[in-house]
């Protein structure tokens, strides 16, 4: 439900969200300020979402919700919840569909690119659209003599595992003709008016055509819907591009499908109650292909103005489900890539043919923010979620936070951009690449602060070097309040350490051989895959809303950066305490805390996962990981001592479940574990940990005063210390205040006169 109580909006009005109440018809919401008078009534009207239609003053305002049977008798209340509008955030109001899509132009192209437009469009295409247009000639190019595809076959295999990883092999390969070949020479034709391009996209889209929306087809496919969703993201696209290319009979045939992808993505939408229940993925994307449907086939389709105001329902209240006003998406970078791609044409388009500007929308302006703070432009890997074994460089991140950096005037995502390798890899979505001018020049974020908290997904980011990624210590630490669902796992309280881009901690698994396939369920999704704690060898819920963690706490320094992560609900009764304290001293000491609590006595897992075989020494309590000349060396020390181990095989193997012919080859990843040697119903765990890169020169020295250990730093910039308490109440180190002297803190740091300490 938003707004929550007690939050600072950044937009006036915002949008009301919450949830159904049983045998309700419709909704009212009203809005009081802080006096107690009325200052907006809804008319009755039967979704759980709202956007006045006018923009409220700063103030402090109380909202709540009337449920009305089908007399509009009231049969219960939300109750009222506070809000604060602060001075000077943008106006955003509903507007009538009907009205803005009677601001669309007539006739084609009107897609993002508008006909009377097309001319300065294309004469930008030598200059500031240059390189964006280079590499999507070349694309076009290389797609010129792509076939048409291959109807699909996969639902005819003898069983439901065939029937799986032939969808999974046929999608992947389907993408290939329309995301990659159909949309690229679609987008070269509207933009070059050669003809060699558009008759090659016009090719493959009247051979799909022909195959019809349903069956295999269809967005509600029981076989798998990916084929349907290419469709439905880019036929439009080549509806309205290629226009003029088609004769009456051809123009008529796409047309009609095109609206009939449509309806059939409303009907999926209605049936799934979208606007009550978002949180299934695909569903995400299809919203906002809604809304582009909507201006193509405006005055094609008379429920054009019923698809825009139902996605414009979802995308100005509520949208995105896994995100929020700080930016971020909960399924994690992989999957924060990809459909924060899928919906920006939606806004583009939205906006060059009415003026209704999405980006004034927190959540939309915010977001390039999250991949700023929460990847390495040069990781080899991007945390957390399915798909975190990729690298983060290449053209979908490039391409999406170039067009951020320009759109938003921000030379940080720009600078970005260009560290992830820019358009040198080609393109991932042609448009996207495309729609925005190159007149914003990049430049580091040396100015911004070297680490940030995403609360509203339980995220956060601590750098040593921000705008140096070749040198940066990453470690993102995740507690997530939307649980182990979708494509997020069973990992709060997990963390992973990046080094100059290079993994030395890492989530581990693959996402695959296909999603629900038994590595991926039974291995990847797991506690046990993540660098967090098992309890008695079990870990969190899997797949469960109520697996949650929280960010319980995050304080941020120049030298210094605390944060603390509670997970202690995620795992469904085991714990009754799960508290991890990290302490970040830059640019490469790590001290962290677990405190745990069992209601009886277990034994505790620490868990750590690397590419590359470890060096564990159990006698002295250390092990290494090292990566490309980088190393993450970790102490630990548990009151009852700790038992190591470490194995470099899957307990579910990648191809376990995978019939012969779909077998694939994955490398090895290594797995260590560290186990209490007696069981306590409470215990601490202290992990003092080290990142260097292969050349940075540092003096560490390990630390140790009664029931305290800690780390010392010493650079040619100065000297720090990092201090956590194990054994509850002991009197820590001199040097600090009170708290730490008399044994009330936990943890303590100093740089310098820098100091933080954690009580």
């Amino acid at each position: 439900m938003q707004p929550t109580d007690g939050a600072e909006v950044a937009v006036t009005p915002p949008g009301f969200a919450w949830w159904r109440a049983a045998g309700a018809s419709a909704y009212r919401l009203i809005i009081r300020e802080e006096g107690g008078r009325t200052v907006y009534e809804s008319e009755p009207h039967p979704d759980p979402v709202h956007l006045p239609s006018r923009a409220l003053p700063p103030g402090t305002y109380s909202w709540d919700v009337e449920a009305l049977d089908a007399h509009g008798r009231t049969l219960a209340r939300r109750g009222w919840w506070r809000f604060r509008i602060p001075k000077g955030v943008p106006e955003l109001v509903w507007e009538d569909p009907d009205k803005l899509l009677a601001r669309v132009p007539e006739g084609h192209p009107r897609y993002v690119f508008l006909k009377d437009r097309l001319a300065s469009v294309r004469a930008m295409l030598g200059t500031t659209r240059r390189e964006a247009w280079q590499a999507i000639r070349r694309a076009a190019d290389r797609a010129l003599q792509t076939p048409p595809p291959e109807p699909p076959r996969y639902h005819t295999f003898p069983d439901k595992v065939r029937q799986r990883m032939g969808y999974t092999v046929y999608f992947r390969e389907f993408r290939r003709f329309i995301d990659g070949a159909m949309n690229t020479l679609a987008l070269a034709y509207l933009l070059s008016g050669e003809e060699k391009y558009g008759l090659a996209a016009k090719r493959i889209l009247l051979e799909v055509e022909r195959w019809g929306i349903e069956g295999p087809m269809s967005v509600l496919s029981e076989f798998g819907d990916e084929p349907g969703l290419s469709m439905a993201r880019f036929g439009h696209r080549a509806y309205d591009w290629l226009y003029d290319l088609f004769d009456q009979s051809e123009r008529e045939r796409v047309r009609e499908m095109t609206a009939g992808r449509a309806r059939q993505v409303l009907r999926r939408l209605r049936r799934a109650d979208y606007l009550a229940t978002p949180a299934e993925s695909h569903n995400g994307r299809l919203i906002a292909y809604l809304t582009e449907y909507a201006v193509v086939l405006k005055g094609e389709a008379p429920d054009a103005a019923e698809w825009l105001d139902y996605s414009l329902r979802a995308l100005l209240t509520f949208y995105p489900h896994w995100g929020d006003a700080d930016g971020g998406w909960a399924e994690g970078v992989s999957y924060a890539l990809g459909y924060n791609t899928l919906y920006l044409p939606a806004i583009e388009a939205l906006r060059a043919t009415t003026g209704f500007d999405l980006y004034r929308k927190p959540f939309f302006n915010r977001i390039p923010r999250f991949f700023l703070y929460c990847t390495s432009p040069i990781g080899e890997q991007r945390p957390f979620g399915d798909g975190s074994d990729r690298p983060v460089s290449g053209p979908a991140g490039a391409v999406l936070m170039a067009h951020h950096g320009r759109r938003l005037k921000d030379p940080a995502y720009v600078w970005w951009a260009q560290q992830a390798g820019g358009l040198k890899e080609g393109v991932s979505d042609a448009l996207v690449a495309v729609l925005t001018e190159d007149d914003v020049p990049p430049r580091p974020p040396s100015d911004r602060p070297q680490a940030a908290v995403f609360r509203g997904i339980g995220w956060a980011a601590l750098h040593s070097a921000l705008d140096r990624p070749e040198q940066d210590t990453l470690l993102l630490f995740k507690s997530s309040p939307y649980g182990s669902v979708s494509h997020s796992h069973a990992d709060q309280n997990s963390f992973a350490i990046l080094k100059g881009g290079r993994a030395l901690a890492i989530p581990s698994g693959y996402y695959g051989p296909a999603y629900g396939m038994p590595h991926h369920a039974d291995w990847t999704r797991q506690t046990k895959a993540n660098n967090s704690i098992l309890v008695d060898g079990e870990g969190q819920v899997v797949r469960s809303l109520r697996a949650r963690g929280r960010i319980a706490a995050f304080r941020h320094q120049k030298a210094l950066t605390y944060v603390a992560g509670d997970a202690a609900e995620a795992y469904g009764g085991r714990l009754t305490r799960f508290l991890r304290h990290v302490l970040f001293l830059r640019p490469g000491l790590i001290v962290m805390v677990d405190d745990l609590e069992a209601p009886r006595p277990a034994r505790y897992q620490w868990l750590l996962h690397a590419l590359e075989k470890m060096e564990a020494d159990e006698t002295a309590g250390v092990v290494v990981s090292r990566r490309g000349g980088a190393s993450l060396t970790v102490r630990l020390v548990a009151p009852q001592g700790l038992a190591f181990s470490q194995t470099d095989r899957f307990d579910t193997p990648y191809n376990a479940g995978n019939p012969p012919e779909y077998h694939e080859e994955r490398p090895n990843q290594w797995h260590f574990r560290a186990e209490t040697r007696e069981p306590a119903a409470a215990t601490r765990i202290l992990a003092l940990a080290t990142v260097r890169g292969p050349d940075e020169d540092f003096r560490v020295e390990t630390l140790e005063h009664e029931g305290w250990w800690g780390l010392r730093l010493e650079t040619q910039a100065g000297r720090g210390e990092a201090w956590a308490q194990l054994r509850v109440g002991a009197a820590g180190p001199a040097g600090f205040p009170e708290p730490v002297r008399s044994g009330r803190a936990l943890m303590a740091g100093r740089w310098g006169e820098e100091i933080l300490v954690v009580d």
